[in-house]
């Protein structure tokens, strides 16, 4: 039976203010950014680190029949604010093969990682050939990143015999290792479809603080998230586990979102902060 694919939606298009267009007149050393600033101006040439600046590995995601979204970000200490990196924008090479060896090049650039976007490398790769498999990689400072594997999606409407993917979500850390992606991993999937609730917000929970068992207990032990640095750090612990690497390396990411990516029931009628919290009075 054939299977139709809707091609990937552009954000521009559901946007007032047009981001390529940004981009175009500004420059990508001066976009504006969602407060009204500008995003800083001089780079940082000739980085060095003290520490492995791709700590939290590389992914891919959103794919489509001609190309999909690849990602990383500039890390050498993760856990901290800032993660390291100064508050300059630093260039970062990034190419896209046909080959894991990264031998046979079919696209390269390079992408400018901001430090009001921590830092984050995000790619829209296109131009690339339906149903078949792309390896991606990026360098900074002479330091490379591992290699990802990506896939494309087949044409639309087409006809597929085979469409092989997993379903994944709802992964709190606290209440086990994340082993099921490193099956994931081992598959090469077409695609992951992560049906929400990557991180949970809630603060570090330590063993006999609740009747079910603690596995593990995240790192820094931090508060409840409430802020822009408590997100990027929540999620640094959850990207810094070497399985769910392995599966964001391994196949293209397909991501919906559920309340905990935001806060307990944030959209339903019964919030988890009747009150909200004096960082906000």
């Amino acid at each position: 039976m054939p299977c139709r694919f809707t091609p990937r939606l552009n954000v521009d298009d559901y946007t007032i203010l047009n981001r390529r267009a940004v981009l175009r007149a500004l420059g990508s050393a001066a976009v504006l950014t969602a407060t009204g600033g500008c995003f800083a101006r001089s780079a940082w040439g000739s980085p060095v680190f003290g520490a492995y600046p791709f700590s939290l590995g590389v992914a891919s995601g959103d794919p489509a029949p001609d190309g999909f979204v690849i990602w990383t970000k500039i890390a050498p200490k993760p856990l901290e604010r800032g993660a390291g990196m100064p508050k300059k924008p630093v260039e970062v090479d990034w190419a896209v093969a046909t080959d894991d060896r990264m031998r046979q090049v079919v696209h390269k650039g390079t992408a400018t990682a901001h430090p009001e976007l921590g830092h984050a490398v995000h790619v829209e790769v296109q131009g690339l050939q339906p149903a078949r498999d792309y390896f991606y990689q990026f360098t900074v400072g002479g330091e490379r990143s591992s290699t990802g594997r990506s896939r494309t999606l087949p044409p639309a409407g087409s006809a597929v015999s085979q469409l092989r993917f997993a379903a994944a979500g709802c992964q709190r850390y606290e209440d086990g290792f994340f082993t099921a992606y490193r099956q994931i991993a081992a598959e090469a999937f077409d695609f992951v479809f992560h049906y929400g609730d990557y991180i949970y917000e809630y603060r570090v929970v330590r063993p006999g603080e609740r009747p079910l068992s603690v596995v593990r207990v995240m790192p820094d032990e931090p508060d409840e998230t409430y802020t822009l640095d408590d997100y990027r750090h929540r999620y640094a612990i959850y990207k810094l586990d070497p399985d769910l690497q392995a599966a964001h390396a391994s196949a293209p990411f397909i991501m919906t979102y559920d309340d905990h990516d935001v806060a307990n029931n944030w959209a339903g009628d019964v919030p988890a902060h009747v009150v909200a919290p004096e960082l906000f009075l």
